[in-house]
Order: C-alpha cells, then structure tokens, then sequence
C-alpha cells in the first residue's frame, strides 16, 4: 500500500495517465505539423555566378538543396576568365538584373557593399559568423551599412595565402644543412646567395634564386609588394577610407614603411645587391606562366604562389615533358611559409602573410535574397567545405577545419598561416596592379625614392569617394544587442 491505494493499481494508473498524456501530446504535434504552411518554392529560380570552379564541383551541392526544397532551381554558371567574368556582373547588375549569387574578390568588399543584399538578421550575425570564420574573412566581409550597423555581406568558402614554393633538390644541393628556405628575409638573401648559378647567358643565371624583384615578368610581384608593405605595418588609408596614406611618414618598424617595403623587394632585381637573382631577361615572355614556367624547368629555386600554384606547376611540368624540354621532378616541389622580418622562433612580433581569396555573396537585385542566403548558408556547411576542399585543394575558411587540413602534406602549410593572413581593401584590382607595377618598374629602372609612391598614392585617393567608404559603426542599445545562437553558420 502507498497512500492508501493498493500498490499494482496505483502502478497501473500512473502508466494509464502516462499513456494518456503522451498520446494527447504526440496527436498536438502531429496536428500542429500538418497546419504549419509548406514553404512553396514553385517558380523560384537563383542564378550563381562564380569563376573558376567546375559544375562538378558545385553541382552536387546545388543539387542536394534542390532536392530539399522542391520547386527551387539553381543556375550555376561558370567563368574560366575572370576578365569576362567581371564584365558581365558589373553589366548585368548595372541593369537591374544580373546573378542573385556570385563571387566577389574579398578586398573589393569595402567598396562593392552597396551592391549587396546583406545577410539577414534571422540567419545570424556577426558574432556568430566570427566564431565560425577566420579572422581575415571577418575584417574582410562584416562591415558597417549606410546606417553604421555592422552586417555580414559574403561566406568565404576559402581562404587562400602566398607562401613560397621551392625546389627540393636544388636546396638539398646547396644548403643541405637546412635543406629548406630560411624563415626570415635576411635569411632568404642568404640563401638566394648559395643557390644562384651564373652564366653567359643574356640573364646571367642558370639557376636564379628566387624570382623576386620586379613586377613586369613576375605575376605576382604585386602581392608581395603588398605582403612586404602588410609586414612593415604600412596603413593604407585613412580611418574612413577617404585617403590613400601608404606613401607617408607612418612610424613603427620603419618611418616610411612603405618605401622600406619597396626598398625589399626591388633589392633582388639590383646588379649592385650580394642577392640580386632577377632580371628582365630570366623571364621574357609576358604571356605565359612567367616564373612558374621557370620553376618547372628549375631555372628558379624559390618562387610565391597560392595553392592553387600547386596545380599550375604540376600542369606545366607535363606539358613540358610532353614538348621534349628540361623539367623538375613534381617530388621536388616544396611549399613553406611565407618570409618575415623577424624570426617567429624567437620574435613577439607578429607573423604576416598575404590573403587572396573569393566569397560567395547575394546581390542587391535578387527577387529571392532570403532563399540565396539560405543556400550560401548550406553550401559553407562544415560537410559541405569538406567536400568542397577535398575536390579543389583549396585552404579552409572554417575554423573548426583548420586543425584537420594542417596534417596535409602538401597543402597545409596554407591552413597553417591562415590565422595571421590579412588583406587591405583594393578598389580596382586590375588598376592597383598596373598603379604598383609601375611604381615597381620606376623603382628598378631609377632606385627606390618616394616620388613613385606618392604619385600611386595620389591616383588611389582620387578613386576614393571623398566621404570615404567607411561608416563609422553605429552604438546599439542594450537590448538590440541580444543575438539569436541559432545561426551563422550554421551546423556541421
């Protein structure tokens, strides 16, 4: 007996009240469920434009959230030049029309924001995408709207960095002893010394050291320049983005760091350096794969590339063996990170390399911005980036993956600079390419001096909107500053 009621019948009636209630609870569900609205996607279609990567690729995932939510339709167009590519989204959108989803170049994020449908607040916000994202991609694509609210207006699917591939063999030939390039600059012009090979060629090298220097036979003479410039701790712009500074009197490791940024690297390009290792005439055509057709026939022991560089050395090293000519082994190449000023072994100093990289992102003229972020949100799924690495090598932009992509033995080095990566918002990127270039070449032809930068400085400013392109962030009150946990991004 407990509490008066014969035991086996106060069992049985708390299992008929147990039954009872789980039936009446389970049936609300149920009705509740089915008077729920279906979100209908009859009619709705998105247009993804993206360069460089191939429908199979991107197709399987479309196809999943096709499946998922019947009636939607996605149309995935690839662009294989980005030239091409450019032009028809800036024309498209001009118009009103255009793609619903497409990729943009992260430094272009702080000048193209206007042509953006910014992530929905219900989806997420920024500081769920910084928990999620590295930190290049936060300072990159969180930025504050016309009303100096902070918003997110892309999803990296990847984030890309320079590092310096170098030729194995050569260094085990000539500097055995550490059988990889230094991790310092100072050490990089020591090693450049040990491993250029002269001759009586017109270029005077029959190994140069590192193609480093110039900007008119170096495809990416540029972005080092920007990494040097991004390590001496040169400040591009004005707080607001109303001003080019980068030629100016800055303080820090050197008083005019962008100079000394340009002082670097033109310093392997001059007859007169103990390094000097690079000419006009190592690379003389300004078509083709420049120094990464040299590194292939191992002409040059140490050149920067992104990941992608991997794939492009590989590539011209078949097509090399198929023509008959002189190659390196694929063995061989090396990746390591990029140079700094100081030793990260010993240093505080902070490490700093380059980020490159596209985002996925919805633009203003889409009918459907709702459903096109929700797909972004899907396709930059942990599950989803992974599928997507394994297929394009391409680095991590997820933090939670970081960890796994350092164990790859030809790859990692990529996710493992990821956390110092930075950028710098570029307006125009084939424009700063040519500004630069000729800043370069002036430099090579009549010494560094600062006239060339501050004339590259004055052109920049006068593509600046005079308000600038930065709203300063505007102060939420309390209680709009609570954030739903539920979202970006969103699930594994």
């Amino acid at each position: 007996m407990i509490n008066g009621i014969p035991h086996s019948k106060k069992i049985r009636s708390i299992i008929t009240i147990f039954l009872l209630v789980s039936l009446i609870f389970t049936t609300a569900c149920r009705t509740k469920e089915k008077a729920a609205p279906k979100v209908k996607y009859d009619g709705v279609v998105l247009n993804y434009y993206k360069v460089f990567d191939d429908h199979e690729v991107i197709d399987p995932v479309i196809h999943q959230y096709e499946a998922d939510h019947p009636g939607l339709k996605i149309n995935y167009r690839k662009f294989a030049d980005f030239n091409e590519y450019q032009r028809v989204v800036i024309n498209e959108m001009a118009e009103g029309a255009g793609p619903d989803i497409f990729s943009m170049q992260n430094s272009w994020f702080a000048n193209n924001y206007k042509k953006i449908s910014p992530l929905p607040d219900k989806f997420g916000t920024p500081e769920d995408f910084g928990s999620t994202f590295v930190d290049v991609a936060y300072k990159d694509l969180v930025r504050t709207d016309q009303n100096g609210l902070l918003q997110v207006y892309g999803l990296p699917m990847t984030v890309d960095t320079l590092a310096l591939y170098y030729n194995k063999a050569q260094f085990e030939d000539r500097i055995p002893a550490r059988g990889r390039p230094s991790k310092t600059w100072e050490g990089i012009k020591d090693d450049v010394t040990l491993l250029n090979k002269a001759n009586s060629s017109l270029s005077r090298f029959e190994i140069s050291g590192i193609a480093m220097g110039r900007a008119d036979n170096i495809s990416r003479g540029v972005d080092v320049l920007y990494l040097l410039m991004l390590q001496y701790g040169t400040k591009f712009y004005n707080d607001n983005l109303s001003q080019a500074t980068f030629a100016g009197q800055q303080g820090g490791i050197a008083l005019y760091p962008g100079m000394e940024a340009l002082k670097m690297l033109v310093s392997f390009a001059d007859q007169k350096q103990r390094h000097y290792s690079w000419n006009e005439y190592v690379v003389q055509d300004p078509t083709g794969l420049k120094e990464v057709e040299a590194f292939a026939k191992g002409q040059v022991a140490m050149i920067f590339g992104y990941a992608y560089t991997y794939n492009d050395i590989v590539n011209e090293i078949k097509l090399l063996k198929e023509k008959g000519g002189s190659i390196i082994d694929v063995k061989d190449i090396g990746i390591a990170d990029v140079p700094q000023l100081y030793d990260p072994a010993v240093s505080s100093n902070k490490r700093v390399t380059y980020a490159s990289y596209f985002a996925e992102t919805v633009s203003r003229n889409s009918k459907y911005p709702d459903v096109a972020w929700d797909f972004l949100l899907e396709l930059t799924k942990k599950k989803n980036l992974e599928y997507y690495s394994g297929k394009t090598h391409k680095p991590a932009s997820r933090r939670d993956m970081i960890d796994d992509q350092k164990k790859d033995p030809i790859y990692g080095i990529f996710a493992s600079q990821i956390g110092y990566a930075q950028s710098f918002p570029i307006l125009d990127y084939y424009l700063y390419k040519d500004i630069f270039t000729d800043v370069i070449s002036k430099a090579n032809l009549s010494g560094v001096g600062n006239s060339s930068l501050l004339d590259a400085q004055t052109k920049i400013t006068e593509m600046l909107p005079p308000e600038g392109l930065i709203v300063p962030k505007a102060v939420k009150a309390p209680d709009d500053a609570k954030t739903d946990s539920k979202k970006t991004n969103n699930g594994k």
